[in-house]
């Protein structure tokens, strides 16, 4: 993809990460990173190169946080998947959502924005946790007409200075 020039320093900073990998915890009520492994137009807003669970910014800002994401459970009963964001390590107060899920193969989208306020170095992560290892966040591959869907997109976009 061919990027566009951005002007300084008015340009506003952004990015967008997904994921094509199904993400699964090994132990249940245990707090685990979401990690991505594709990312799509971003600038001043990057993956950590030594963690890609981590997202960072290169402005202090408020930056609008959204993401989608696709819940899975692979076997009957019900289970619950907890999300929320962290920042530089430390969970956001009062931020957590919760899906309740049942069935096997039931499936779940669901979406969510946050404003976060980061500094220069600062890092944000999603986390999540299930009480049930058979509810996970699924990537499912592309078939015809329906394009792959990612198991998380998120997109970041700085919303004040």
């Amino acid at each position: 993809k061919l990027m566009p020039r951005y002007p300084e320093p008015n340009v506003v900073n952004f990015g967008s990460f997904f994921s094509t990998q199904t993400q699964a915890a090994t132990t249940i009520n245990t707090a685990k990173a979401i990690t991505y492994n594709n990312a799509d137009t971003a600038y001043g807003v990057y993956r950590d190169p030594a963690d890609n669970s981590k997202i960072k910014v290169a402005r202090p800002a408020i930056y609008n946080v959204q993401f989608s994401i696709q819940v899975d459970k692979t076997s009957g009963g019900t289970g619950k998947f907890y999300i929320w964001p962290a920042i530089n390590g430390t969970a956001v107060a009062d931020s957590a959502s919760l899906i309740q899920i049942q069935g096997n193969n039931a499936e779940i989208f669901s979406a969510a924005n946050y404003f976060l306020p980061l500094s220069n170095g600062d890092y944000f992560q999603l986390y999540f946790s299930v009480d049930d290892l058979s509810v996970q966040l699924q990537h499912f591959a592309a078939a015809a007409p329906v394009p792959a869907i990612p198991s998380i997109i998120l997109t970041v976009m700085q919303v004040y200075v």
